[in-house]
């Protein structure tokens, strides 16, 4: 009769197979993930921003020429 005495699919270490590098990667990936996320976030509210901002529109312009005197009442109209 033959007894094997093992320590399982995780071996010696606990960790798994990877032991303590792997807990470190994962971790370092993790992280990557978060700070890539934040980012993308704070690009697309900042971009969000600038799309809000509502220019002068045509008619408006045309006013400001006008009472700058660069146009005519006629050419307003």
């Amino acid at each position: 009769m033959i007894i094997v005495v093992g320590f399982g699919m995780m071996g010696n270490y606990g960790y798994g197979m990877m032991g303590y590098g792997g807990m470190f990667i994962g971790l370092m990936f993790l992280i990557i993930i978060i700070v890539l996320g934040y980012f993308l976030i704070k690009s697309l509210i900042e971009h969000n921003k600038t799309q809000g901002v509502v220019g002068k529109s045509a008619l408006d312009h045309a006013k400001d020429r006008y009472a700058k005197g660069e146009i005519t009442k006629e050419e307003l109209e």
